[in-house]
């Protein structure tokens, strides 16, 4: 598997832990805004750690695909994801 295919499975569990964990601990409450500003805060959390571990070389290989690829899939697996759980399990919450 490439790496530019890691990358974009890596943000399709990413968004689906994202959906799960923002339901889990209400980030929806008393907005869906503080669930938003969370969910991107992980996004680019996640690039900065990837700058910091991958080597150059495969940064320059990457180039913005490290920033974009997969970003769509991982926001719309944390939409569906937190939509199904919030139906699925209604009175689930871990905080």
């Amino acid at each position: 598997m490439k790496l530019e295919d890691k990358l974009y499975w890596g943000r399709f569990l990413g968004g689906i832990l994202m959906g799960f964990l923002t339901y889990a601990f209400r980030l929806y409450e008393p907005t869906i805004w503080i669930g938003i500003a969370v969910m991107i805060l992980v996004y680019f959390a996640s690039a900065v750690a990837l700058r910091l571990v991958l080597s150059d070389e495969k940064q320059e290989e990457l180039g913005r695909k490290l920033y974009l690829s997969g970003a769509g899939t991982y926001v719309v697996m944390w939409l569906i994801t937190l939509v199904i759980v919030a139906n699925v399990l209604p009175g689930f919450q871990l905080a």
